[in-house]
Parts: C-alpha cells; structure tokens; sequence
C-alpha cells in the first residue's frame, strides 16, 4: 500500500527549475485563512476545530523498538517527503505516504473526497486510512504523513502512535517555507508556523529542524554555471541527509545499511564524558544563527559543544507557546541544527539561568523537555527541580546523556565538605543521571584544593558516575584547569559580555588549560615526526605544529626520510616519542614491530599511524585503545608500539561525500581500485565498510591484484572484517581484472566508485601517464 521506490528523485535540472508549488498539490494547505486566535485551536482546511493539548504536560516517550515505524509530521514546504526518502534509503525501509494511501484506498485525492462526499464522510474515511496504514505499517517503514493528517481525531491518533514509535514533528524557517510554496506572504507563513507548532509538538516526541540554504542564482545557464548550481543542490541535499540521519542515530541507533562514518575515527569508541580532562565550548545560540562566533574557530582544542538555548520569551505566561515564544523554540531549533551540521562533536543543549523568569521551576522543566525534542548527545538538566519533574525528564532522556546540574550562586558554609554538595550529587545519582556537575563560587585558595577530595569520595562511592566539579569566578580558574570532564571554555576571540556574571560564562580558552597543564607537568612535550623514503615534501609538520600552537600544547612535529627502518626503531625508543606516521614504502614493512593494531590495521593489513605503549595492563597484555588514550601526552620508556590504520577513514568519507543520495549504495552497486599497494588495500576496506558487494581490482601486474583479492576474499569467508555485515558476506567478493585495456565484465554495472591508488609520479619525478577506457564510465 503506498510504497515508494527509495531513492528515485527529480533531475538536478527539475529541481533547479523555479516552478512555483500550487495550492492544489497532493498535500492540501494546512490552514483555510491566516490565523487570527493563535492562542486557540488551529483551524485546518476543513473548518473543524482540532483539540490542542498543552504539548508540555502530555507524557512523551523516547526509547522504542529497533525496528519501530519512524513518522514524520510538517506543514507544506518543510521537506518532508526528501526527508523520508533519505530515511527510508539509509535504513532499508519502506517509505509509505498518508495522501497517497488515501488516493489508493479511495481512488481520489483528499481534496476530491472532501468536494463529492462533504467533510463528515471524508473525516470518517481519512480517519480509516490513517489508522490503517499505521497499523499495517508499525514496522520497518517510514511513514510520511500530512499536516491535514491532525484533523478531528488524526492529532490523538498520532499521540497513541508516538507511545510506541518515533514521531518527527519536521519543521523549518519562515523564508524556506515561503520559498517552497511560492504562494503565501513571509508573514502569512510565520502565522501558520506560531500556530501549527503547539498542536504538532503535542502530537510528536521529537522535532527536526531542516537547514534552508539558499543557492545562488545563476545569470547564464552555461555548462559552467550549470555545473555549479548542479553541485551546490547536490551538496544541500548531502548536508541535509547527514543532519538528518546524525539525529535518526541518536532516536533508534545506526541503519543497517551502514554505521554513521564517525565510528571509524580512533576516538569514536571512547565517549567524550570518559576521556580526562575533556572540553566543552559554549556558545549562545543567539551567537549561532546570527553568525556571531565563528563556528569551524569554536571547535579548536575542544572535544563538545555545549549551545545554551537561551529564550528570551516567558514559556509559562504562553502555555500553547503563542507569538513569540513559538519564534523562540524555532530559533532554538535552528541554532541546534547550525551546530549540528557544523561538527561531528557530540553536542551538549540546555538552558543556563539568566533571569528571576528561569526561577520557574514549571519553566525549566517545560524548557529541558524542548531541547530532550531535539534528540542531542547531552542535555542540562537543572536539579533544583522536584524529584517528580526530574523522574519525568529522566523517562523521555532516550539516548541522550543527562547531565544534572547544581550551580550555586553562593558558597555553602563549610564549602566542599558541607553536606549540600555531597546531597546534590547523590540525589542526582539516585535519579538516573549520567553526569553530575557541581559548581560554587571561590572565596579562597583551600578551595581549588577542596574540590579534588569532593570528587575523590563522590567518584569512590558512585564510580560509574561522572562528576564536573570546579569552582566559578576568577578565584576558581585553577580548579576548571584541573576538573578532568567536559569544562566549559569560551572560542578563541569571543568576549565576556557586559553584565554577564563570572559563574556564567567560561573565563577560560581551551589553549589556557591545555597551557595549565603542561606547566604543571600533568602533560609533557612530545616529539612526532612523519617518516618514509622521502618525505621532505611533506606539509605534515606545518599542518601538525600550528595545531599544537592553536591549542597551546608545545610539542614538536618534523620529518624523517631514510631508506630502510633503522632511524625508525631508534626513534620510537627516545623517552619523548609521542607517536609518528608512515608512509610508503614502509606501510607493510613496519607491521611486524607493532605489539598490537587495531582491527581495521590488520584486517588491512598495513599501519600509518604508530604510537607508543609505555604501560602494559595488569595482565601483562597490550592495553586497549581507551587505556592508550591516558598514556598521551606523558613521557617515558617506550615498551612497545601500537599500529593503528587511518588512510582508509579518509578515502570513505571522500566516498561517501561524492554519492549522492540517489546513487546511494545497494546490492548491486560496482566499485573499482586500480592499483594494489598499500593505498589500494586501505580502499578496498573503505568500500567494503560501506556496503559495496562487489569490488574490482586492477593493477599492471595481475600477479599483485591477485594477492591482494585474495587477502580480502579470505577475510570476507572467515567474517574477519567487523566493518562487513556477516549476512552479506556470501554476496560480498574481491574480483581482479585482466589488464586496464579489458572489456568491463557484462553482469556488472559499470563502476559508481572509483579509486586510483597508482602514484602520480615515478622515482625519478617522471608524471604517470594513466587511463581506464571509456566503456568501463559508462
């Protein structure tokens, strides 16, 4: 019923066509006349009044089902139907759509219906057919639904829904949905949004805020300017898909058909709350859509980003979250999703006290409850609120981490030791919190030194908790340099604004913690170097060494050439190693000095990336990647060496950023590698952890393609590659072409993904001269 191909979307030369939307489209407009009442009940096409709920005292579920329907809910114009189309491709769904249901059960449109058998026998059957379709697709769909869908008993359907399944309330700013419809006044359109959003929040447990970008128009639709526009669409959509997908993996994990590419980087099995000494930059989100901060300069040295949500409107003087306050959530919405797309750091959301309206404490529940909507990584939660409110919050968390915090304006009697820090943290304990931040103002020196036996015994009695604890003000700075989790530091040129209180804003910059610390000898200057045959040319050590000066760290990174692996072993003995990266030809020849590897190393089989073991576990065995992680940054004997692989992180996410949605990878998807050195074989892997079934191999010597098909080929029957879903490895095979002059093999589809891994260059500087035939592009 319903079903649509996943996949399938217009031409990039349809979509650049400025043809506006009808107000007679598959989907009907959402409001018969600019609302007048915003405080009441919208008023739908139809005429018949919806009952609206106050979406912040209805319960709200956020765990559910691995393979529970997902269902997104918008206006016209919020792009619903490419959002579901992305969903429904990346996790192998059926993507179903509530008008088209309703035109295959009927056999005619919603509006048809209504105009031949009046608007009582088309709410009885509209009523039917939604019910149906969501109980015949419960599971392993996607379901796109209209605005038109809430009408009579359509919103209180979906709440029901929504106990058991994910329901997406999609939403967007005024100007793209005004740039959609093409029909409607920006003003008009900011009405429907102020009055659409009380009744679809009460309907939905999550709420998706989808970037507009605007593509600049082009004057002369030359090949040129074609092409740009064609790639600016193509990258929209691209943005689009990982902001949305990044949100799906934090409301029902990753899809089946591939993890998020994150999960490759060595740090992403290491959660940000467990790593010592993390950082976090807070920003306004004020600061974020206004384009204020620099958002690529707020992420130097940090390991979160913490936005502050701050709304500038009273949530409990407008219960149905009238006027401004809806232009608050938006906003709100917005700065999130800004920041979203801006990073691949975990995000942190909440609401920091900045008025006697944030005293509330119905405010700061209700406020705690949007940014949970929002689906982040971590979320504030202020524990002055009451235990019931908190348990509340603490159901519908899902899988985003609740930090609980106690701020403290001023400082107990006995400081550290009074009983009121000890309570907070332990009543934040019992509640369910997965992080507990603790702050007061400093009044002495003790009390930098207080803070430290506070979080000893905390952490002794409750270890799989963790405490933020330091003290505010300018006093206090010498404890935020030694609180070993998420310490809120301020970008790189932004300033404290007038007014602001010291216990409100960061007073420090990631550099002057790091700074804090090597001078203090918690972390010590280390020597890296990159090292081949020749790596003179290397722009490594620019790269690395105004890194390490962005982000206050004095170590030093240079090069090494040499021919053989001698200076090499000499090296990674010096006391101050820090680690190094080798590139060919030492990639395979340097795998039998390693200790250990990751597993992507020696499924690969090659290493460009060492670091030193320094520390052996209890056990006598090699440590793991999370144990290495706290032998950084400290000198010492080098035991032995750990060999990680990262070329093949780099050359999935050029590959993944190349295909579009609508080339995404399925079964039949073809790949080709020509070469087969260490680069070939780091590509290979790539493709593979992407999905890709089946791979070619062509190199100048058949002899060493085979080699390296078999090598593969053997790990795919033994299901020795973690990255490859074990269900597809009989489907899943490495083939070698005969020579670059052969006929492409008929039963396969010519090549959707294409990596040269010959060099461009022989020894003597001499340029390669390399082609593929025509027919194999195709």
């Amino acid at each position: 019923m319903a079903a649509t191909h996943a996949g399938v979307k217009r031409s990039y030369e349809g979509l650049a066509r400025p043809t506006p939307t009808p107000t007679s489209s598959r989907e009907a407009s959402p409001l018969r006349q600019p609302p007048n009442n915003l405080s009441g009940s919208p008023v739908l096409r139809s005429g018949f009044e919806t009952p609206l709920q106050d979406w912040t005292e209805l319960p709200r579920k956020a765990s559910f089902d691995s393979d529970a329907s997902i269902v997104l809910v918008g206006v016209r114009g919020v792009g619903k139907s490419s959002l579901g189309i992305l969903a429904a491709t990346a996790y192998s769904r059926r993507l179903i759509e509530s008008e088209r249901a309703f035109h295959e059960a009927t056999g005619v449109t919603t509006q048809a219906f209504r105009k031949l058998h009046g608007a009582t026998k088309y709410h009885q059957e509209h009523h039917k057919v939604l019910r149906q379709v969501l109980k015949a697709h419960s599971k392993h769909s996607v379901i796109v639904c209209s605005f038109s869908d809430l009408e009579a008993n359509g919103a209180q359907l979906l709440r029901e829904y929504a106990q058991a399944h994910p329901v997406i309330h999609v939403t967007r700013d005024a100007k793209g949905v005004q740039s959609h419809l093409q029909v409607w006044s920006l003003d008009r359109v900011r009405q429907l949004l102020r009055a659409s959003g009380p009744l679809l929040r009460s309907c939905m447990n999550f709420e998706f805020f989808n970037l507009s970008e605007r593509i600049a128009e082009v004057s002369d639709q030359g090949v040129q300017d074609l092409a740009k526009l064609h790639n600016g669409l193509f990258l929209t959509l691209k943005r689009v898909e990982r902001d949305f997908l990044k949100m799906l993996r934090n409301i029902v994990g990753d899809q089946d058909r591939e993890q998020s590419h994150h999960s490759a980087y060595p740090l992403s099995q290491v959660p940000v709350h467990t790593r010592d000494f993390s950082l976090s930059a807070v920003v306004d989100a004020e600061d974020v859509v206004t384009g204020t901060v620099d958002l690529d300069e707020l992420q130097i040295g940090v390991d979160a980003i913490e936005v502050d949500l701050a709304f500038d409107s009273d949530l409990a003087s407008a219960p149905n979250c009238a006027g401004s306050m809806e232009d608050d959530l938006l906003k709100a919405a917005e700065a999130f999703s800004m920041m979203r797309r801006s990073t691949i750091l975990p995000i942190i959301v909440g609401i920091a006290g900045r008025g006697s309206r944030f005293d509330d404490a119905e405010t700061k529940a209700k406020l705690a409850s949007y940014c949970l909507r929002l689906a982040p990584e971590y979320c504030n939660i202020d524990l002055s609120l009451e235990d019931k409110q908190l348990r509340s919050l603490m159901s519908a968390k899902g899988r985003t981490r609740v930090i609980g915090n106690a701020l403290m304006e001023e400082r107990p009697a006995e400081g550290w030791q009074d009983d009121t820090c000890f309570s907070k943290y332990r009543r934040a304990v019992s509640i369910g919190c997965d992080l507990v931040k603790v702050t007061m103002p400093a009044e002495r020196k003790e009390d930098n030194f207080a803070v430290e036996t506070f979080r000893s015994v905390c952490e002794s009695t409750h270890p799989g908790t963790r405490l933020i604890a330091y003290n505010t003000g300018k006093p206090g700075r010498f404890s935020m340099c030694f609180n070993r989790t998420l310490t809120p530091v301020r970008s790189l040129r932004s300033q404290q604004t007038a007014g602001t209180q010291e216990w409100q804003y960061p007073s420090l910059k990631a550099r002057d913690v790091f700074a804090s610390l090597f001078a203090s000898c918690v972390y010590e200057p280390m020597h890296f170097f990159i090292y081949g045959a020749n790596v003179s040319y290397s722009l490594s050590p620019a790269m690395h060494n105004a890194a390490y000066q962005a982000c206050g760290m004095p170590h030093t990174y240079g090069t090494h050439s040499s021919p053989d692996l001698e200076d090499f072993k000499r090296l990674s003995r010096d006391h101050h190693f820090g680690g190094a990266a080798v590139v060919q030809p030492y990639k395979t020849l340097v795998v039998p000095l390693m200790a250990g590897m990751s597993s992507h190393a020696k499924a690969i089989g090659s290493v460009n990336t060492i670091v030193p073991i320094r520390e052996y576990t209890k056990q006598g065995s090699v440590p793991g990647e999370q144990e290495l992680l706290g032998q950084a940054n400290r000198s010492g004997e080098v035991l032995a060496l750990y060999g990680h692989n990262t070329d093949w992180i780099g050359i999935r996410a050029c590959l993944r950023r190349g295909l579009s949605p609508a080339n995404t990878v399925r079964p039949q998807t073809t790949a080709l590698v020509c070469g087969a050195g260490g680069q070939a074989r780091s590509s290979i892997y790539a493709m593979l952890s992407l999905g890709v079934r089946n791979i070619f191999v062509c190199n100048r010597t058949k002899a060493n393609a085979e080699v390296l098909a078999n090598h593969y080929n053997e790990l795919i029957a033994s299901s020795a590659i973690s990255e490859l879903d074990t269900c597809h490895t009989e489907q899943t095979r490495v083939r070698v072409l005969d020579s670059f002059g052969a006929e492409w093999p008929k039963e396969y589809r010519q090549p959707s993904l294409i990596v040269s891994g010959i060099p461009t260059q022989a020894a003597d500087g001499t340029l390669t001269n390399f082609t593929i035939p025509d027919d194999w592009l195709k």
